[in-house]
């Protein structure tokens, strides 16, 4: 063993314990200032009392005169009566005297913090010089322990630390007892932590890995601020949190010293504001997306900072064991008893009662305001603005299958897969609203803005829609917008910029209602399910670190999700009327029209046999199969994409409307056949009798055939109950004179 490393060590032992027995010496010395302290303002509390209440005059008597003189160097008697003085005369004569003694009570009191002070920085400084030694010599550990001095000079730099850790926490606990916590943070900021950020503070390391102004390396800069401050002060730290913390009242937000807010976070800040170049290149970039970067960074990093600091190191198990022997053989062997002293012992509600101080404190206060965060909004939004605007601008010249999406393809597949959104326009919506919320892009102050975002992008869509629907916007039509240019411009343009399609109302168009109604639908169930759960993720992570970090009870995280519900679903509630008036009447009305175009064949069945001398009809008229066939095609095409809420009533709308008026063609045509026959009865004797039956009777019974066949298109073909439409009761009605007609042509068959 070498003796005079054994000397050194010996040597830096009896430093450590005459810098701890001064320091233990300090403190003592400010419980008696603060004993002191406390007598003399007992005591002028207790004179003001007695002054307030007043005391009883005294018995005047011949003699009180020369009483008064005799007695004059006799103190009270605690035995003395109320009325003659006693206790009060103890109290005047015990304030008297402590108010002499008052400026020297003071004077101790402010060398004592001076010295307490004096010494606190010195410790501190020579714990910077010994973590820079450490380090120094961990680059040297190879040649130290092939030597075989390492273990003993690791032992003797942790002895040091402890006796440091020690001395410093004495210091610490002097300047509380004297109220003079704000001396001790502000020491510990000037001698521990603004070196750490001189030395890594600049523009350089601010625009590291990236153009100057991005401020790229801010992220990085921050993360190796915390990281240094722990590795060097971390035992520091935590001493002073858990002898200070108010461990009984959570929601406290003051204690005697408090070195994490005000000896780190404060300094941290005031160096982040003072500087005019940084300070311009964190808080206004003027670049939406570097600002978004910058505010994410410092707020991870005050978000974190108190687990940063606080949680300690995880031992290795090695070092457990060699550590427990170690101890157990200085205890015994040596006298040591520093595995008794006091420490730390801090956990997750230490490390939230320190962060609920952070962001309490007036400086974090400050520094959130002079983010200017509603022009940052501004910017954001007037891009998601613009990015629909150009594909409504395009939705409109080439039609709703226009390929308007700008986001990401895989985002893209993945929305048409999940969700089945078709139609590119509204995967462009959606992609958007997605995006508000992204990192990238959301900050958690704006969630308010960013909600309001969401329902305003929603609303330009709807109402884009409501306008289509109502016949205000023309689609295509790119024939006539390049009427008006010249040849040279003209020519200038490809074919593929000028889109052949005629101008039309895509509310004409039933497949381009029922496309755009589904989307709407999907839109509207996204907005209170997907995106909603969306919202909350962004928000109020799931997971209890980011649920942390963001400083949110459970009871504010669900009020924060219910009032996001209730925003989403008023911003939706016009999407139902919209679909409801689509399909009920739009769609209804579409399709009413090209069914009952085929009934102007009803009036061609009484020419068809008038004077004809056909036979008798056994099938039903060849038009009666496309009267439904438009409804029949409509409902096989969007029978997998109709609204919920839309049932099949748009379906006996569309036929019992054809229905009525296909009965009424047949009441008009029987009528007719009706008159005619009152004018031939004078000529019945030249009555053609094929078939034993007369024309009318033949149209008659052709009419009964024609509304079995459409009957059944109803019932098989659409799948609707024909009971309740009063068209077919009425058509019923109108050819069941020609039912024994039919039964007549049956009966010859057989």
């Amino acid at each position: 063993v070498d003796l005079g490393e054994l000397d050194d060590l010996s040597d830096d032992e009896e430093d450590g314990d005459e810098e701890l027995d001064h320091a233990s010496s300090l403190e003592r010395a400010a419980y008696t200032t603060l004993h002191l302290l406390q007598e003399l303002q007992s005591s002028s509390a207790e004179v003001s009392s007695i002054t307030m209440m007043g005391s009883p005059a005294p018995v005047a008597s011949d003699n009180a005169d020369m009483d008064a003189s005799n007695n004059t160097n006799i103190l009270p008697s605690l035995n003395d009566s109320m009325t003659g003085g006693g206790i009060n005369g103890v109290i005047m004569e015990k304030s008297r005297f402590l108010m002499k003694l008052a400026p020297r009570i003071r004077r101790l009191e402010s060398d004592t913090a001076k010295c307490l002070v004096g010494r606190l920085e010195s410790l501190l400084a020579k714990v910077r010089h010994l973590i820079e030694e450490e380090n120094a010599d961990n680059d040297n550990n190879d040649h130290d322990n092939n030597d075989g001095r390492g273990g003993n000079h690791n032992n003797r730099q942790q002895q040091e630390q402890q006796t440091l850790l020690l001395t410093i926490a004495s210091c610490l606990r002097g300047l509380a007892l004297l109220s003079k916590g704000s001396d001790a943070e502000s020491a510990f900021a000037r001698v521990a932590i603004m070196p750490i950020l001189r030395s890594k503070l600049s523009m350089g390391k601010l625009d590291e890995g990236g153009s100057r102004g991005e401020c790229a390396g801010f992220f990085f800069l921050l993360d190796d601020v915390a990281n240094t401050v722990r590795s060097m002060y971390g035992p520091i730290l935590r001493v002073s949190e858990g002898m200070f913390a108010n461990t009984n009242d959570s929601s406290a937000n003051n204690m005697e010293v408090d070195l994490v807010t005000c000896g780190v976070w404060v300094p941290v800040a005031t160096a982040l504001m003072a500087d005019p170049g940084i300070k311009m290149a964190i808080f206004s970039p003027g670049i939406a997306n570097v600002l978004q970067a910058n505010y994410s960074a410092l707020d991870t990093f005050l978000s974190e900072l108190a687990g940063n600091l606080l949680t300690p190191p995880p031992p290795s198990p090695e070092k457990n064991e060699s550590a427990s022997g170690e101890e157990e053989k200085t205890s015994h062997e040596l006298g040591d008893f520093s595995h008794l002293y006091y420490k730390p012992d801090l956990d997750a509600r230490s490390v939230e009662r320190a962060q609920s101080r952070l962001y309490a404190h007036p400086t974090t206060i400050d520094y959130y305001k002079r983010w200017n965060l509603p022009i940052y909004y501004q910017l954001r939004f007037a891009e998601f603005c613009k990015r629909l605007d150009k594909a409504l601008e395009v939705v409109t010249k080439e039609g709703w299958q226009a390929d308007v999406f700008t986001g990401d393809k895989g985002e893209e597949k993945k929305m048409r897969e999940t969700l089945g959104f078709e139609v590119p326009l509204f995967l462009e919506l959606y992609d958007g609203l997605l995006s508000l919320w992204s990192p990238n892009v959301f900050l958690r102050p704006l969630t308010h803005r960013f909600l309001r975002g969401a329902v305003q992008l929603v609303g330009r869509v709807l109402a884009f829609v409501r306008e289509g629907l109502e016949g205000q916007i023309e689609f295509g039509g790119s024939e006539k917008r390049s009427e008006g240019m010249d040849e040279s411009a003209s020519t200038a343009i490809t074919l593929e910029t000028i889109v052949d399609i005629p101008a039309y109302h895509w509310n004409e168009r039933v497949e381009d209602i029922a496309v755009v109604t589904w989307e709407l639908t999907i839109l509207d169930t996204c907005m209170s399910h997907d995106y909603l759960d969306a919202i909350a993720t962004t928000v109020c992570p799931p997971d209890n670190e980011s649920r942390q970090s963001t400083h949110n009870s459970t009871s504010e995280l669900d009020e924060m999700k219910l009032v996001a519900s209730e925003v989403l679903m008023k911003s939706s509630r016009g999407i139902s009327p919209l679909v409801s008036h689509s399909w009920n009447t739009l769609i209804v009305d579409n399709l009413t029209s090209q069914c009952c175009a085929p009934l102007a064949a009803v009036k061609g069945v009484a020419a068809t046999y008038r004077m004809t001398n056909r036979p008798p009809p056994t099938q039903a008229s060849p038009f009666v199969g496309t009267i439904l066939r438009p409804l029949k095609e409509f409902d096989t095409a969007y029978a997998s994409r109709t609204p919920p809420q839309i049932g099949d009533n748009w379906k006996r709308q569309v036929i019992s409307a054809v229905a009525d008026k296909y009965s009424l063609a047949v009441e008009e045509l029987i009528a007719t056949v009706k008159r005619t026959e009152e004018a031939l009865k004078s000529r019945k004797t030249r009555r053609m009798m094929a078939g034993g039956m007369s024309d009318g009777e033949k149209v008659k019974l052709q009419l009964y055939l024609d509304h079995r066949e459409f009957k059944s298109h109803v019932v098989e073909g659409l799948g609707v109950d024909a009971e309740g439409i009063g068209g077919l009761v009425k058509l019923g009605e109108l050819t069941e004179e020609a039912e024994s007609l039919f039964l007549r042509t049956q009966e010859k068959k057989l």
